[in-house]
């Protein structure tokens, strides 16, 4: 937006993200208000991206919306693959308060058709919901990499990334088992894991028994920047989850040139190679086509 020439304040409410220029880091639901009211009360347009499959989340939506009440309005932007399911599950004061948040916004953005049909099913019209990603396309990157990666990369070839979290839906434990099969045929295959260090003792400890230390390396949360010339120095990007939602790091590598080996869920762009969810065989076939 600020390259459009748009003015934009980003407020970041991860609570273990550092402190940076980029955002206005939030302390708490007391700061939250603070910084709502500071920027409504100022003529600031909200827009609020969630993922929307938790409490935490539409409880945030709630909030937002109702200050957006006191401004010039709100965009909601929902990203999370896991959102249908919750959305149409639970009882029946989750649905309400999500039908309570949807009506203080005059528009919302789903990633894909599968979150729209499941607010629909709520109530919420369908005029008010637009289906399209959360994305704009990239540049390449010529960041500079953090020697430790430097060195590892160095030492492998081909080398896959991907970007994640370390729980079951995002199918960490799939990659590390491909990865493990894949060193067989190919000596030099290296895996670079890029996102949240959460769990990270207990993924370090799956790779130990898998076999693979020396083959995967953990970056931790890495600038995007970074990401972005690691992504594009890679030979292929995995996302091996089980939901989704529309990825921006698939569509990010995608827009770099980089091959794309992602589960067939959520919705994907055209040239990805997919597998089924969970598809072992699949994931490995299509790595390994990539790499032709």
């Amino acid at each position: 937006m600020k390259q459009a020439g748009h003015q934009s304040t980003v407020l970041n409410i991860d609570t273990r993200a550092p402190l940076s220029k980029e955002y206005i880091k939030i302390s708490g639901a007391a700061d939250l208000l603070k910084e709502l009211i500071r920027h409504v009360f100022n003529d600031w347009f909200l827009h609020v991206h969630t993922n929307g499959h938790n409490r935490k989340s539409w409880l945030i939506a709630l909030i937002c919306g109702v200050a957006a009440q006191f401004g010039p309005g709100a965009t909601l932007t929902l990203h999370s693959g896991v959102a249908p399911e919750y959305l149409r599950g639970g009882p029946e004061w989750r649905r309400t308060m999500v039908r309570l948040a949807c009506v203080l916004y005059e528009r919302i953005v789903c990633v894909n058709q599968e979150i729209a049909m499941a607010l629909m099913s709520l109530g919420v019209p369908a005029l008010q919901l637009e289906i399209t990603p959360a994305y704009l396309a990239v540049k390449p990157s010529e960041a500079s990499i953090p020697e430790d990666i430097e060195s590892w990369m160095r030492l492998h070839s081909p080398v896959l990334s991907a970007a994640l979290f370390f729980r079951p839906e995002y199918g960490f434990e799939l990659l590390v088992r491909a990865v493990s099969i894949l060193r067989r045929r190919y000596s030099g295959v290296g895996c670079l894991v890029m996102g949240d260090d959460e769990n990270r003792a207990e993924a370090e400890a799956f790779i130990a028994r898998q076999g693979v230390r020396n083959t995967m390396f953990l970056a931790g949360d890495v600038d995007h920047e970074v990401c972005l010339t690691l992504m594009s120095r890679c030979s292929v990007f995995v996302r091996p989850t089980f939901h989704d939602g529309d990825s921006i790091s698939v569509r990010e590598a995608m827009s770099l040139g980089i091959p794309v080996v992602a589960s067939k869920v959520g919705t994907r762009p055209e040239g990805t190679l997919l597998f089924d969810a969970g598809d072992m065989d699949g994931l490995i076939a299509q790595i390994e086509k990539a790499l032709v």
